[in-house]
This record gives structure tokens, C-alpha cells and sequence, in this order.
């Protein structure tokens, strides 16, 4: 099998160099001797493509010649081509930028930046902040604690949460003194499930990164007051008064913090909630920072049952929305998918929190196709645009489409009419 394959390989480059006219007489004996060795279908099937080439090469002579001979032919000829070409530039998708804005429940995305990213700053008067994950931090002040009496005597107390399923931590301020300074995310950072509960006023999300590296974690800075807090521990957890050991059981304490300013570098996957105060107004547009190089953004979340991972199915977490690209807009409907090809929604213009609805986001990307429709299997809606659509407005393209079509069907109809005069003549 392998010396058949080796000498189709010749042949074809014996054809090659036949079409390039430079022919080496001796290889194509050789190969001459080596065509019985090849079976009588391969024979014929080589036979077969050699005078199809043939006969196209001596076509194409006879064509090229009989246009050297007529130069209205010729120049005909290329106005033809002309408008075909204008006509696929004119149909054909190409990728453009587009625009987007959209309220929605919830949404993902993985932070794309080369650098580190301020993701949230500055949000005063939390009520509490809810840790789940693997984390460290230490409390320095005052403790009091009636479940366990011995916090009573510490100045500094080390917790530990040793999963990322079963391990919670909570801080509360009956003051709503507690206020996050600023969250940090590294580059590869997936923000999941990141929604607004306008009911209970929480704020929530997911941190992970994809290539873990303890020296550059997410970073979130906090201010804890002069007031005493309410930490609660549950599931899992480890405290340094306890030798080590871990328990599995509520604990609650309070403590007088006397480290105001607390940084966490946050463990990787880490699940942070913080219930904010009620919005009244918009003050809520300095939280987030926009201008955010994102991928794999999505407006969707899984309904799982917990039985079977295939009887899971995504729903559309938007409510309401516009995207546009060319010149062409689309309305997003609710529950609706929003579909970009590739690369598809690349930055985070602006991220809000709309007071009774959910996140107000505005993003821009580049695709050659974007389509909506409740199910991502059967769109409804496409936005498409053509190279020209970069160039023209929509309706001097739709205009030139016609102008084109007509001009190329004239002068198809003028280059048969012209052979058949000219075949005619004696």
C-alpha cells in the first residue's frame, strides 16, 4: 500500500510539472515503468484525469485566444466579472462590530485582561458579607462568644473554611458599618452566576480562576468599622484555639475589630454575597467598573434536577435588550437567547444595577452572525452583514444589488448573443 501511495505521489508531480511545461523526459520513463505495477482501476481512473486536464488546458487556449482576437468581447467580459464580484462583496457575511444592551437576571463571564482589574469599588453601608470556599482570615479585637467561652480571652483569632461546598462565613453589622473598599480580579478570572436579588438586596457572584497561582489571587479589600460585628461559622472549619481540629457544627461569635482595613486574597473558587443597602436612587452605577475585556460571556443559567446532568437545560436569564451591528437592529425579547459567532461579546462597556429588574450591562464584540430565539436550536432572528455593509449604508447596497444584477444580466445575454453572431459568420 505504501509504494502504490509513493508512486501516486510521482504521477501527480509528473502532471504538475506537465502543467508548468518543464517535463524531465527520464522521470517520466521512469514512471512509465513503474505505471504496470499499478491495478487496472487506478489505471484507468489516472487515464480518465489526465484527459480531463488535457482537454481544459487546450479550452482554456482556445478561450484566451479567441478573446485576444475580439477586444469588445474582452472588455465586456470583465465588466461581467465586475459586477458578480460587486454582487458577492454585496451578499457574502463579513464580521463587523457590534453593540449591545441588555437587562438581564444573571450572567457569567471569564475577565480577558492582561492585567488586574478593579471589578467592584466602594460600596458603603453593607449589612453583612457572605464568605463559602476555602478561605483564611484572621479577626484582631475584642471577642465574645457564649457557645464557646474560650474566644472570650483572645486578642486574634485564625478561621480557616476547609472546603469549597460545605464551608460558609458570615459578617454581619446591625449598623451597616461594613464597607467593601475594592475587589480586584486577575486575568482568567471566571465571574459566575453574577445577579442582584432585588427582593432581599443581595448581590452575589462567584470567583475562579482558570490557572491558579497563589501569588496573584483576587484581592478584596474591606472596612469592618469600630462597631462590634456578628460572625457566623458553618459546616466546616478549622479555628487556632482548637488545636487544628475541625469542626462541623454553627458557631457565632461577636468581636470589636481592631483592624478596621482587612484584605482577603481570596481562595480559588470563592462565593462571595453582600446584602446592600435598599437603592433608591442610582447610586449604584459606581460599583461596578466598566470597560472590562471579557469571553465566554453568557446570559443563561442551568436548571438542574440533581438526579441527571442530561435532564438539565439552560435558561435565558435576559429580560430585555437591543443589539445592533450595521446599521441593523434587533429587539431581544424575554427569555430570549442572544447568539454571537465568534469571537463574539468582547468587552463590558458598563455594568448597573436597576432598582426592581436586575443588571443593566452594555457590551460590544465583533461576529459575522448574531441570532435570537427562545431556543438556541431554532433562532428566529439573525443580524447578517456583507463586506460592503463596512462601507455603504444599507440602502445604497440593497440599490447597487439591483443595479448589479441587471447590468450582469445584460451583458450575459450580449456576450451569447455576440458567439452566436460570430459563429455564424462564414
Amino acid at each position: 500500500m505504501a509504494h502504490r501511495q509513493k508512486i501516486r505521489r510521482q504521477i501527480s508531480a509528473f502532471f504538475n510539472k506537465l502543467k508548468r511545461a518543464k517535463i524531465d523526459w527520464a522521470e517520466s520513463r521512469e514512471i512509465g515503468k513503474k505505471w504496470e505495477e499499478l491495478s487496472k482501476i487506478e489505471k484507468h481512473i489516472i487515464s480518465i484525469i489526465e484527459m480531463v486536464f488535457n482537454r481544459l488546458i487546450k479550452g482554456l487556449q482556445l478561450f484566451f485566444s479567441y478573446l485576444a482576437q475580439s477586444t469588445l468581447l474582452s472588455f465586456v467580459i470583465f465588466l461581467l466579472l465586475f459586477f458578480l464580484c460587486v454582487t458577492l462583496l454585496a451578499i457574502l457575511p463579513s464580521e463587523h462590530f457590534f453593540e449591545g444592551n441588555l437587562t438581564v437576571e444573571e450572567m457569567s463571564f471569564t475577565y480577558a485582561g492582561q492585567e488586574q482589574k478593579l471589578f467592584l469599588d466602594t460600596i458603603r453601608r453593607i449589612k453583612s458579607l457572605g464568605i463559602k470556599g476555602k478561605q483564611t482570615l484572621s479577626f484582631t479585637g475584642k471577642f465574645q462568644s457564649q457557645s464557646m467561652p474560650e474566644l472570650n480571652q483572645l486578642e486574634t483569632l485564625n478561621i480557616e473554611l476547609t472546603t469549597d461546598d460545605e464551608s460558609n462565613l458570615l459578617i454581619e453589622s446591625s449598623q451597616k458599618e461594613i464597607e467593601l473598599t475594592e475587589l480586584r480580579v486577575q486575568p482568567n478570572t471566571q465571574v459566575d452566576e453574577l445577579n442582584y436579588d432585588t427582593y432581599s438586596n443581595k448581590l452575589a457572584f462567584s470567583l475562579s480562576k482558570i490557572q491558579d497561582k497563589p501569588d496573584k489571587a483576587n484581592i478584596l479589600k474591606l472596612n469592618l468599622g469600630g462597631l462590634p460585628l456578628t460572625v457566623t461559622l458553618e459546616g466546616y472549619y478549622k479555628l487556632d484555639n482548637k488545636s487544628g481540629s475541625q469542626e462541623k457544627r454553627q458557631l457565632e461569635f461577636n468581636v470589636t475589630p481592631n483592624n478596621q482595613e482587612f484584605m482577603l486574597n481570596l481562595a480559588n473558587p470563592v462565593t462571595l454575597t453582600l446584602e446592600t443597602p435598599v437603592l433608591t436612587n442610582n447610586e449604584a452605577k459606581q460599583w461596578f467598573r466598566g470597560k472590562i475585556d471579557v469571553k465566554d460571556v453568557k446570559f443563561q443559567r442551568l436548571d438542574e434536577t440533581g438526579v441527571n446532568q442530561i435532564d438539565s437545560l439552560s435558561i435565558s436569564t435576559i429580560l430585555e435588550g437591543k443589539v445592533r451591528m450595521a446599521e441593523q437592529e434587533r429587539e431581544i425579547k424575554e427569555n430570549q437567547f442572544l447568539m454571537a459567532g465568534e469571537p463574539g461579546i468582547e468587552l463590558i462597556r458598563y455594568l448597573n444595577i436597576v432598582p426592581k429588574k436586575g443588571l443593566e450591562v452594555r457590551i460590544s464584540g465583533q461576529s459575522k452572525l448574531i441570532q435570537l430565539g427562545l431556543d438556541r436550536q431554532f433562532p428566529v432572528s439573525r443580524i447578517q452583514a456583507s463586506w460592503l455593509d463596512g462601507i455603504l449604508p444599507r440602502d445604497a447596497i440593497i440599490a447597487l444589488i439591483a443595479f448589479c444584477a441587471a447590468s450582469f444580466s445584460y451583458l450575459l445575454y450580449f456576450i451569447i448573443d455576440y458567439i452566436a453572431k460570430s459563429s455564424t459568420k462564414p
